[in-house]
């Protein structure tokens, strides 16, 4: 009797741990939620004023978006782009893109294309890189991101890294990171390509795609 008492008693206070532990962890996760996603839509907004610069525009960047099916861009969800515009016309679209052909994971990007399909600008908004191989991605510790600025996709041979005949430079003892990005930039060109005249018709708050 006395170890059936015993065995109830601890499982008891395992019981009561577990519930301390599970509400601990649900008020830090409520506690945090906020302030993590008021950080990275910080960050999201400082990347999308990087890539539009200097392009002249009149409307909120950051709010106006256009609704797009996410499979031509990495993601399983539908995505939302933002829209510069000016005098109510589109100027140039910003995507979000995933690819998953990273040397260590996944690699989310922001890619700014402009109405004649040239890219305004791309910048990379989180990534599992190895540092000091593949975190050359980042505008802090290598300018090859601006590599991009103004480029039009000519070919698929043109638009890879240079080891595989393209125009891009790799990373010296890195070749899959920037190969990932290289390829993941190249078919959202090819996306806005094939849909240019919709994507770039006069301006509407939000609007629906599905291409």
């Amino acid at each position: 009797m006395e170890m059936s008492e015993s065995l109830k008693v601890n499982a008891f206070g395992i019981a009561i741990f577990a519930a301390l532990t599970a509400a601990l962890i649900a008020t830090t996760y409520v506690l945090t939620k906020a302030p993590i996603e008021e950080n990275i839509r910080q960050q999201k907004s400082a990347k999308l004023q990087e890539i539009i610069g200097t392009t002249k525009t009149d409307n909120d960047v950051f709010a106006q978006t256009i609704t797009l099916n996410g499979s031509a861009f990495g993601y399983r969800t539908p995505i939302k782009a933002h829209v510069a515009t000016l005098k109510d016309q589109v100027v140039t679209i910003v995507f979000p893109v995933q690819t998953q052909a990273g040397y260590s994971g996944n690699i989310d990007i922001l890619v700014g294309v402009n109405a004649d399909t040239s890219i305004a600008g791309v910048r990379v908004i989180t990534h599992t890189e190895t540092p000091g191989l593949g975190d050359k991605l980042e505008l802090k510790k290598s300018s090859w991101i601006l590599d991009f600025n103004n480029k039009k996709k000519l070919s698929d041979q043109d638009w890879a890294v240079k080891k595989d005949g393209g125009r891009f430079d790799q990373f010296t003892g890195a070749t899959i990171t920037p190969r990932a990005v290289v390829n993941a930039v190249g078919k959202t060109l090819d996306y806005v390509i094939l849909n240019r005249n919709v994507l770039f018709k006069p301006a509407l708050q939000e609007q629906h795609n599905e291409h």
